[in-house]
């Protein structure tokens, strides 16, 4: 095994490794492509690079991780993600260290760009982090350490250093031409395994999705968004991107294209040459867009190319608070574009995001009040996560709201009052935003449920739209998820109700783990879980306990009963765990391991709903 002396004396070994963010292996979900995209030019430079993504290998990580380590005599392990993917980052560095303290493991991604010093501390054994995009930078550092020349030498990095502090080196400036970036390291990372299941989220419900990169960053700086890959807005070339996409269908034979970037475009020119050059593939395909830059004469276009979804960031429906977000956009705008888009058939999909240093209750029961007017639209109801590297969150850390970046990660970035809202006020904003999407939201009349897949949380469905009447049968849904099914005829989306069936099945299993474990917390509440408070009954057991790391959702009351903090399931001794956001599964689970050592059973809320459920 390698140790510190000996790096500097020739090729080493270097060890990739994708976090696992699956509940279980086999499960589907939105690739990542920020390790692809390092791999692929880390292989450029003739490193020797070993991949592994734990998401498609069933087993205790250390048991893989060791595996990996003495079959590919590793020297060194990279990892990366998102700040919300702490836990499973923590989980991978801390199994390296166990199999051999002395392989360095250097981390990448949002998680260390957000805040590197907290995330570093937070990680508590991490040789290094690797500061914005990792392309070039990460070239650089394998090249350091195999010629033994000290770290500080390589930009955009921040290191532990032997006394415990950090140091970081110079900022590394974007990279200009993303066209010169190797296309992802698919292959590497078991693409082709991810393609049995849908991601089951804002309407990607096809199998063989890949997700790819059109542009990085975003021209705008909006108050609630981090840009992990800097802050200048580069387009990659449509021949580039083109090319990558004639490889994909080529190899992949994909069905569906999830164009990844923060903003797909606001320049109509380069969207009318993307739906020209995509239409002959014969794929639907996803984007972001922004309310500011659509016409309606471009609407035909991109329906017919096969657009399957436009997705607009809306945020509120009040210019203060949007003005405050820095939007750089007005409701007066959303109307107008929402109802062409809507008229045009096109399923769009958006959400309000309830938090802003400005929110009041009047500028939010503003928004709340547009949205019922515009209910056919099916906007999302949430309140905003204030991720680390955004301006809400320095601010947030400068009034003492988040008090410790290192707890506030490792509680998940839980949701606080960042509004001149008092809790009473946010309580009854936050009643309605989990309740209004089913009682106020029509949906599917009658639901033909069939080809129930337990083991992945999917059912296929059949229902006629109520409004346009066409008979749709829709695939593979994923349950308790941000989801929705958009009719193929009129664009009208609906959320689906759990089927009645499966609600019976619930209520039975919850029963038999409050008799097996006296106690059972459920864990995590949108507007999904909060729904099934009022239609299963045996959810109403003294022995149930709702919980959410939210101090916000905390405020809510589920038919009578109170909302606890995390800390309740060691002050009640709880022994089992119902995670009710399903695709936040793993990482809530990893949370309840390292902070709730007796709970003896963590569930997943899927995992209920089978009449034959292991309890």
């Amino acid at each position: 095994m390698s140790e510190w002396r000996k790096f500097g004396v020739g090729k080493l070994n270097f060890l990739l490794v994708m976090p696992r963010i699956v509940n279980k292996v086999g499960d589907g979900y939105s690739f990542p492509l920020g390790l692809p995209y390092v791999s692929a030019s880390l292989k450029k430079a003739g490193f020797q690079i070993y991949t592994f993504n734990l998401n498609h290998h069933a087993g205790e990580v250390e048991y893989l991780m060791r595996e990996q380590i003495r079959e590919h005599e590793i020297d060194v392990v990279m990892t990366g993600g998102l700040s919300f993917q702490y836990y499973p980052i923590k989980q991978l560095v801390d199994a390296v260290k166990s199999v051999d303290a002395d392989i360095p493991v250097f981390v990448g991604g949002g998680l260390i760009t957000g805040d590197p010093e907290a995330a570093m501390k937070a990680l508590e054994v991490c040789t290094a982090g690797i500061i914005g995009e990792g392309e070039i930078t990460d070239v650089e550092l394998c090249r350091a350490l195999e010629e033994g020349r000290p770290l500080e030498e390589v930009d955009g990095l921040i290191i532990q250093k032997a006394d415990g502090t950090y140091f970081t080196t110079p900022e590394r400036k974007e990279i200009e031409n993303i066209d010169e970036i190797p296309w992802p390291d698919y292959d590497g990372f078991e693409l082709e395994k991810s393609f049995n299941e849908t991601p089951g989220v804002s309407g990607m419900n096809s199998t063989r999705t890949i997700f790819m990169l059109g542009s990085r960053s975003c021209p705008y700086q909006c108050s609630f968004c981090f840009h992990t890959v800097g802050r200048k807005y580069r387009q990659r070339s449509l021949d580039n991107f083109f090319e990558e996409l004639d490889y994909n269908v080529k190899k992949y034979h994909i069905n569906y294209v999830c164009v990844a970037d923060e903003l797909f475009s606001y320049n109509n020119e380069r969207v009318v040459e993307f739906c020209e050059r995509i239409k002959p593939y014969h794929i639907q395909w996803w984007a972001q867009f922004r309310v500011d830059s659509i016409d309606p004469w471009i609407l035909p276009i991109i329906r017919e190319s096969g657009c399957a979804t436009m997705s607009f960031g809306l945020e509120s429906a009040d210019n203060t608070v949007l003005k405050s977000m820095k939007k750089n956009i007005t409701i007066e705008q959303i109307e107008k574009t929402l109802d062409t888009v809507y008229r045009s058939g096109i399923p769009l999909e958006g959400g309000f995001i309830f938090g802003d240093e400005a929110e009041s209750y009047e500028t939010a029961m503003n928004t709340l009040n547009w949205w019922e007017k515009h209910v056919e639209y099916k906007i999302n109801l949430t309140t905003i996560t204030v991720f680390p590297g955004c301006s809400l969150y320095r601010n947030a850390k400068a009034k003492g709201i988040i008090e410790d970046p290192v707890q506030y990660l490792k509680d998940g970035c839980p949701q606080k009052n960042n509004t001149k809202m008092s809790m009473e006020e946010y309580k009854d904003i936050i009643q309605r935003i989990v309740t209004y999407p089913f009682s106020k939201a029509k949906t599917l009349d009658e639901i033909e449920m069939s080809n129930v897949d337990y083991d992945n949380a999917r059912i296929d469905v059949k229902a006629a739209c109520p409004v346009c009447g066409k008979e749709n049968h829709w695939k593979k849904i994923k349950l308790f998820a941000t989801n929705f099914l958009p009719c193929e005829n009129c664009g009208q989306r609906y959320n689906i109700e759990i089927p009645g069936e499966l609600l019976d099945h619930f209520g039975k299993n919850i029963g038999l783990l409050c008799e097996k474990y006296g106690k059972v917390a459920i864990w995590g509440l949108n507007y999904h879980s909060v729904r099934i408070f009022d239609l299963v009954k045996e959810l109403n057991d003294d022995r149930i306990f709702p919980v959410d790391s939210s101090e916000i959702k905390q405020q809510l009351v589920l038919n009578s009963k109170e909302v606890f903090a995390p800390k309740t399931i060691k002050d009640k001794d709880i022994k089992a765990v119902v995670i009710a956001i399903s695709a936040y599964y793993n990482q809530i689970a990893l949370q309840i391991k390292y902070e709730f050592p007796n709970v003896e059973r963590v569930i997943d809320i899927c995992s209920l709903l089978d009449d034959k459920a292991d309890i």
